[in-house]
């Protein structure tokens, strides 16, 4: 998905929603609205009703406090979250691009300091057309722990975070700082390209028929995991070949 800079969705700006949709996930509420846009609570129930129309966001099946109805974001409202603000790539631009990228993908699975290596790769999004302009390159990426035993994997983690401390950074709560380990990876792998939308592995599996190409990993059990996915063999229907 890509928006443009000026647009306006639910009345407020596009790029300022994408930012509140991809930070809050299942955290949708009048009050999170209100943290987040300067709006009063009148406004900030008309915008959330209005995120619902568009099917942005949908109710929590699980309410956690009575007075406050939380929400979650769509499989719509996840796109728009990721969604690039920039001008199309050429083919050519993301075919590079995403060589680049799986040479970075050996070269964080050869880092032993590194918490995470990659395990799965999968692209999907305009890439899979045979346009010549894409809107960005889709990938999907599935870490796993690094080592086996847990005390040596949290030696690793714990690592990772103080990496991060010394590198001057600093996380807005508890729960950056646990998902720091896998982020520290996948900031190594988009190297702050722009032509990369990197998409939640999770996601995938609840995108209805959703072309997809698995450029690393086990074909035969991601095609288990994305149940109603079509895998796309870029060999016979595109002429190009999935670089391992």
């Amino acid at each position: 998905m890509r928006i443009r800079r000026g647009d306006v969705i639910a009345g407020v700006d596009a790029l300022e929603l994408r930012r509140y949709l991809k930070t809050r996930d299942n955290r949708v509420n009048y009050i999170t609205a209100m943290e987040s846009f300067p709006i009063t609570k009148q406004s900030a129930d008309k915008f959330i009703a209005e995120l619902e129309r568009l099917e942005l966001i949908r109710k929590c099946e699980s309410q956690i406090e009575k007075n406050i109805t939380c929400y979650e974001t769509t499989i719509a409202g996840n796109a728009l979250g990721i969604a690039k603000a920039g001008k199309p790539v050429s083919r050519q631009s993301a075919e590079r691009t995403l060589r680049e990228f799986l040479n970075r993908v050996r070269s964080v699975n050869q880092r032993r300091e590194l918490a995470y290596v990659v395990e799965s790769v999968v692209v999907f999004g305009s890439y899979l057309s045979d346009k010549n302009q894409l809107n960005d390159l889709d990938i999907a990426v599935e870490l796993k722990a690094r080592e086996a035993d847990e005390v040596a994997q949290e030696k690793l983690r714990k690592e990772s975070l103080a990496r991060a401390f010394e590198s001057g950074r600093r996380f807005g709560n508890i729960v950056e700082e646990v998902y720091w380990p896998d982020r520290e990876v996948l900031l190594i792998l988009k190297n702050r390209s722009r032509t990369i939308s990197l998409c939640e592995w999770q996601s995938l599996f609840k995108m209805p028929d959703l072309q997809y190409c698995v450029f690393i990993g086990d074909r035969k059990r991601i095609a288990g995991l994305i149940e109603h996915g079509k895998p796309v063999d870029l060999i016979t229907e595109f002429g190009k070949k999935p670089e391992h």
